[in-house]
């Protein structure tokens, strides 16, 4: 597989925030970034480029430069992996913790005041079982949330609630976030916001929780290792939407730390939280993860990905098509794109294939041949055994991840674990990330009653769907975000923080 030169696979972390129809202008800003990037007059050939397109591409690459802290993985010493020594016992083993940076410098991030950085590398496994290494980011609280907990008094019969002292650590949130891009540049830990910034790690860390996200296999470490002289490294694919694989990168990820643990996730994290229900309950999980298992409290899975070729398929055609031939070999570029098509994909350029842009990039049929079928019957999350309790939230106005598709989900796995904890909230009136904003103070309390042991509502008496209406008229509500945390940098620029110290 032809991968794109260093220089461009940046375009694939901003590609997705920066979602337009045919009908957008292009990316502008009246700023310059920190970052004179500039398509080649070969790129720009190969894949067919208009003007409009190379400006709105080159801004966008610009822009997403400048969101990473310390230059990125490509330029941050963090993500050189330590040298590779194997002990007696055997082969590398998933899990294995390979490097630890306690405190992360928090000046190049744009996290909260009173909030702390750590980031690991680790080792997780690929579907075929290869041990790779990946990263992670700890979000810390100021202070960490004492839950109030129910637990059985083994001498009278009656409960008891008590409050976790301080030695105990806080309560975890593994939390797995959404479509962030593809090659190295784009793992989260290396984001200023930390990617999704206070739709979900801010506000659970502000809350009192240790907010642990794995960056999933393939971002932020992109290569194993070589010999001596970095030779032979092999590249470590991205097994986009593969929810069991990536589930289990954050279970690896939770080793060592606090045994409590709520699973959260949206978009594709949603499915990857709604894995890790899933691995809990699969047999080989259990077995796999026996010592986490006593220490899981529930999952919540936003917006959810669920079926894998579903909302908007012009767009996860091209990112699954990147690391598909780790899990099929025989799969050609040629199998699902035209030429032009897979010059674009080849750029990493998934930008180019929204609203129009998509008309003769895709073969017609292409989602019907094998390789469709097979990885979605691979990747896709529910209609399977989970070990709950499990809350799903859904916005009605989801372009991105569509309602009929999350609640036929929801449905089918109801009828396979009936007795789970299953919740479905539905929220009239939302789309795709600002469902987890309209929903905040819901899923807080939801973690909250796990942490202190309150049964789930719809524990042993089936599956549970409620739907939310705003307080106002849903049309008065502003429905996408209109900004984005940015860096503010040095002292002379603190105009940009009007809050001040």
């Amino acid at each position: 597989m032809l991968y794109p030169p260093k220089a461009i696979t940046a375009i694939a972390l901003a590609s997705l925030a920066s979602f337009s129809s045919a009908q957008t202008p292009p990316a502008e800003q009246s700023t310059a970034f920190n970052s004179s990037f500039a398509l080649t007059p070969a790129q720009i050939a190969a894949a067919n480029l208009s003007a409009a397109d190379v400006a709105s591409l080159n801004n966008i690459v610009r822009f997403d430069r400048s969101q990473l802290a310390n230059g990125g993985p490509n330029e941050d010493d963090f993500y050189t992996l330590p040298p590779l020594t194997r002990n007696t016992t055997g082969p590398l083993q998933p899990g294995t913790l390979l490097k630890t940076q306690a405190f992360t410098d928090p000046s190049a991030f744009v996290i909260p005041p009173n909030t702390a950085l750590s980031r690991i590398l680790y080792t997780t496994r690929t579907y075929n079982g290869t041990v790779v290494p990946a990263s992670a980011f700890i979000l810390w609280p100021f202070t960490p949330r004492h839950v109030a907990t129910t637990a059985g008094n083994q001498r009278d019969g009656q409960k008891q609630t008590y409050f976790a002292a301080k030695s105990a650590g806080a309560p975890v949130v593994l939390w797995s976030h959404g479509t962030s891009g593809f090659f190295a540049s784009a793992a989260p830990s290396s984001h200023r916001a930390l990617w999704y910034g206070d739709a979900a790690p801010f506000t659970l860390a502000l809350a009192g929780y240790a907010v642990v996200a794995p960056d999933y296999a393939g971002l932020g470490i992109s290569k194993t290792w070589g010999d001596k002289n970095n030779s032979g490294a092999n590249n470590i694919p991205h097994q986009y939407l593969m929810s069991r694989v990536s589930a289990r990168d954050g279970l690896y990820a939770l080793r060592k730390l606090d045994e409590r643990f709520v699973a959260m996730g949206h978009s594709q994290g949603g499915g990857v939280a709604w894995g890790v229900a899933e691995v809990l309950e699969e047999p080989e999980g259990k077995k796999e993860f026996g010592d986490l298992a006593p220490g899981y409290r529930g999952t919540i899975a936003g917006s959810p990905s669920t079926q894998v070729f579903t909302g908007w398929p012009s767009i996860i055609a091209p990112f699954i098509s990147l690391g598909i031939g780790s899990v099929f070999p025989s799969f050609k570029l040629a199998d699902w794109f035209t030429p032009a098509g897979a010059a674009r994909v080849e750029l990493a350029a998934q930008q180019l294939f929204l609203g129009d842009g998509a008309a003769g990039l895709l073969q017609e049929g292409w989602n019907e041949t094998w390789y469709a079928e097979a990885y979605s019957k691979l990747a896709d999350a529910g209609r399977r055994p989970l070990r709950g309790p499990m809350l799903v939230l859904q916005g009605t106005e989801d372009i991105y991840v569509p309602y009929s598709v999350t609640n036929a989900s929801v449905a089918a796995t109801c009828a396979a674990s009936p007795d789970s904890g299953l919740e479905f909230l539905v929220v009239n009136g939302t789309g795709h990330v600002p469902t987890l904003h309209a929903t905040r103070q819901i899923w807080l309390g939801w973690i909250q009653d796990r942490f202190e042991g309150k049964p789930a509502a719809t524990r042993g008496n089936g599956c549970k769907r409620t739907e939310l209406d705003s307080f106002l008229p849903v049309e008065q509500y502003l429905k996408v975000g209109n900004a984005f945390a940015q860096w503010a940098g040095a002292p002379e620029y603190n105009y940009q923080v009007p809050l001040g110290p």
